[in-house]
Parts: C-alpha cells; sequence; structure tokens
C-alpha cells in the first residue's frame, strides 16, 4: 500500500493527536486515584429515574472492627430516598465494596407481606443490578453489607464491617407494622 504524502502526514497527525489524548487520560487517572485528603469510604449510587443518589455508610468499620463510625449506635442515620412505585433502581456499588464479599438484600413488600431478596457477592464482583418497584412487590429498603477480616464465634462466617442501607418507602405509602413473632 502506497501512501501519498498528504495521507502520511494526516496519519501521523492522527497517531499524534492518538498518543497526546491517552497520555492526558493516563496522568489524569494517575492523579485521580493516587493517595490523598479524598473520603475512601465505599459508596452505593442509586439512579431512580433522572436523579443520581449517592449513598454513604450507615455505619463503617476497619477491616478488623478496631474501629468504627459512627462510634455510638444512636448516630446511625439511614437515608430516605422514595422509589416510586412502577420505577426501577439502578444500584450501583464502589470499589471499596467490590473488594470484599458482600451482600446486598432488597426488601419488598407484597399482599402477603415483606420479602427479602438476598444476593451473596464474592470479592472483586462489581455489579450494577436493576431493582424493580411494582403494585405487588412494592421496594421498601435496600441494605449492602461488606464483611471483616474478623471470624464469627462459631467460626462459619466472618463479621459485617459495614452497613449501607437505605428506606426507598415511596411518598405516601403506609406500611403495615409486621406481627410480632
Amino acid at each position: 500500500m502506497n501512501l501519498s504524502s498528504g495521507e502520511k502526514k494526516a496519519l501521523a497527525i492522527g497517531t499524534a493527536v492518538l498518543v497526546a489524548f491517552v497520555a492526558v487520560v493516563a496522568t489524569s487517572v494517575a492523579l485521580l486515584s493516587r493517595g490523598g485528603d479524598h473520603d475512601e469510604r465505599p459508596y452505593l449510587h442509586l439512579a431512580i429515574g433522572d436523579r443520581l443518589v449517592q449513598v454513604k455508610p450507615a455505619i463503617w468499620c476497619d477491616l478488623f472492627l478496631r474501629s468504627c463510625e459512627p462510634s455510638q449506635q444512636s448516630l446511625v442515620s439511614i437515608p430516605h430516598v422514595p422509589v416510586p412505585v412502577g420505577e426501577s433502581v439502578m444500584l450501583s456499588v464502589s470499589q471499596g465494596i467490590s473488594e470484599s464479599p458482600w451482600r446486598l438484600v432488597a426488601e419488598y413488600l407484597t399482599p402477603r407481606g415483606s420479602v427479602e431478596d438476598i444476593h451473596q457477592m464474592r470479592s472483586n464482583s462489581t455489579v450494577t443490578t436493576v431493582l424493580p418497584s411494582r403494585p405487588d412487590y412494592i421496594l421498601v429498603n435496600v441494605e449492602v453489607t461488606v464483611v471483616s477480616a474478623v471470624p464469627t464465634q462459631d467460626q462459619q462466617s466472618y463479621e459485617s464491617r459495614g452497613l449501607l442501607a437505605v428506606n426507598t418507602i415511596p411518598e405516601g405509602l403506609k406500611v403495615p407494622d409486621e406481627p410480632a413473632a
């Protein structure tokens, strides 16, 4: 294949632009991902219609459960992000969650009562999942828990190091009390 001098110049300019673009992107990624004063706590992203909501941990501990925020249970706060019936939530987790085993629990209100949809996730499993809310299957709560390095007392599992939760009860919906067990 023989190229004219004009085609060679265009190819050289295109290659130079591509190399410059890759260099700028690589430098930006390196600067943004290096250590610094940014908040490294994990988060959830909830996309509901045209809204994007970031949910921070209700409680978050270091890997060995030596230090937790907040330090008092009474300071735990769960945000209310209403999800209208007929809408869906697109949920994504941050790397701070996906790098460890984690669990997603979506709680629904049905004509027969409350139902939990539970998904156990492996380490390094990223996920974006859709959680529907229908008249017969109303999304009322979403919880994500992340495991620590501390085994449970029976040595069968690991303690939870963090909880990210959001109340998704639609505006105006009155949730009946669960019967006492």
